[in-house]
């Protein structure tokens, strides 16, 4: 017993790697004379948060990278390992590139762990067994609404076991339907809900969940819903509650920030924008534990060999660029620099860095561009820069957003949220003639006119968070795949692995694979 609590006393202040605590939710753990006390729950907690943490990569990849945000091959000719087969659509149950679920159900798990033992415990104080109990909840129902909208039918478990993690074999039967999954979401966060008890404080910071997160994940839930489970508009009406509550927080403990590159700098984690996001740190663990890096960004080699250039005609190896270091599986759609934003709209530069080549006689050719929103920080002594930026899960702009997509759903006007982050992005660029919601009427691969305030709503979701895991979810939503992607409407789900199914039998094949 004293090894398992000096192993969760570790887990405080986040202090290990993304491998090395996978809090075992052992048959020792719920001894009765083990939770007890707030520093033993605060220790389990936290273990939930690194396991939740150690899925930001899948987060990405099962939000984002089968939509348009990626195209074509790397510049630099590295071999992509399989990771093509996600913006091609053309996953198979051989190349599913996320096995086992993504590992979610170990998570989910220890959660179903923290929400039992914060239900039967009597010793804390109530306000902090509702803290925890909303946390649990809140984190639960995002995983499986990852679940649902990457798989459709899933293992519904709500029961903890013992032993090192949930063997999905164990359980031995087929999921539940995606109805079913949907269902249990719903009262997971009408749990959270009941838990925080209107309390929209930040209890323990931003790195962990709040019932503003709680109110975030509800909006989505509830359009989707509406648009993609045969919901209503009374489906819509409660997602709009929800996300009216955050915006309720403006001015209060939430806001945009004046400048866009501020959201995302290393040395301003935790600002006003953020409404829960993930640690990164020196010594710690790197954003999405490497992945981004080691699959988005140029090779250092590439960046310091002369023979590519900045959009002012200056190698790249003579600025500050060289020190960025990383691996393309993953190329950027070169659309992104040419046809998503607008002249003047400062998040382009923010969020896209363009590669060039010269000609012959000198002259610069537009080859490709790679992202440049989390550009990580230089430690002390090293020739390359790290990725220890945060994991961004909501903020406030997306908040803003989300609630303009429902209110367009529901027929309503969506011009002053729209407005809002184009007059950021502009700044003193903003010309509401040509650029304010509904001037903007330009068409292209990568976005639609205002004239359709749906599409308006996407265009601005995509300039605003590419990069944070949400376009193959956004156009998935809005029944967009087909325009905005290479998939076909038999697989827009994801195929089980093979070793999954055969471990256990009960599972079946998701439909169209």
């Amino acid at each position: 017993m004293k090894k398992l609590y000096t192993l969760l006393l570790a887990s405080v202040a986040l202090t290990t790697s993304c491998n090395s605590l996978d809090l075992e939710p052992e048959s020792t753990i719920t001894d009765a004379n083990y939770w007890k006390s707030d520093d033993q729950f605060t220790a389990f907690a936290a273990g939930c948060n690194t396991s939740f943490r150690n899925h930001s990569w899948n987060f990405y990849l099962y939000g984002e990278a089968r939509a348009d945000v990626f195209a074509g091959t790397p510049f630099g000719g590295e071999a992509q390992q399989g990771m093509e087969n996600l913006y091609y659509n053309s996953l198979t149950t051989t190349s599913t590139v996320i096995g086992n679920y993504g590992g979610m159900y170990n998570t989910i798990n220890q959660l179903n762990m923290l929400i039992a033992k914060s239900e039967e415990n009597t010793t804390l104080p109530e306000a902090t067994r509702a803290f925890y109990k909303g946390m649990g909840y809140g984190m639960r129902a995002y995983l499986y609404f990852h679940l649902l909208r990457s798989y459709g039918d899933a293992i519904v478990t709500t029961d903890y076991t013992s032993g090192s993690s949930l063997d999905l074999s164990n359980l031995s039967r087929p999921q539940d339907s995606a109805a079913n999954v949907l269902s249990q979401i719903k009262s997971d966060l009408e749990n959270s809900e009941k838990a925080f008890s209107g309390n929209y404080a930040f209890t323990k910071g931003k790195y962990y969940w709040s019932l503003a997160a709680t109110e975030m994940l509800k909006g989505e839930v509830y359009l989707w819903s509406a648009k993609q489970a045969g919901g209503s508009s009374a489906d819509l009406a409660t997602a709009k509650t929800a996300l009216e509550n955050i915006k309720a927080l403006e001015g209060k403990s939430l806001n945009l920030l004046d400048k866009y590159t501020d959201v995302f700098a290393f040395g301003k984690k935790n600002n006003d924008e953020i409404i829960f996001s993930l640690y990164s740190g020196e010594n710690e663990y790197t954003m999405c534990g490497g992945s981004f890096f080691s699959n988005c960004v140029p090779q250092q080699t590439y960046l310091t060999n002369g023979s590519y250039f900045d959009e002012n005609g200056v190698s790249f190896k003579e600025n500050e660029d060289k020190t960025l270091s990383g691996l393309i599986r993953l190329p950027s759609n070169t659309a992104l620099s040419t046809e998503l934003y607008l002249p003047g709209d400062s998040r382009k530069a923010a969020n896209v860095r363009d590669v060039y080549t010269k000609d012959a006689n000198g002259d610069l050719q537009y080859l490709a561009c790679f992202p440049y929103k989390w550009q990580g920080t230089m430690i002390s002594g090293a020739s390359t820069r790290s990725a220890y930026n945060d994991w961004i899960v909501y903020r406030y702009a997306d908040a803003v957003l989300l609630l303009a997509e429902v209110k367009a759903a529901l027929g309503e006007d969506i011009t002053d949220e729209i407005n809002k982050i184009r007059k950021r992005a502009y700044g003193a660029n903003y010309d509401e003639s040509t650029m304010g919601y509904p001037n903007d009427t330009r068409v292209t691969s990568l976005t639609g006119s205002d004239e359709d305030p749906v599409e308006a709503v996407l265009k601005e979701r995509f300039r605003e968070l590419i990069w944070e895991g949400h376009r193959w979810y956004d156009i998935r939503v809005e029944g967009k795949t087909g325009k905005y992607s290479s998939a076909i409407d038999s697989r827009l789900l994801w195929p089980i692995d093979q070793s999954t199914l055969t471990n256990n039998s009960g599972l079946e094949q998701t439909a169209g694979y």
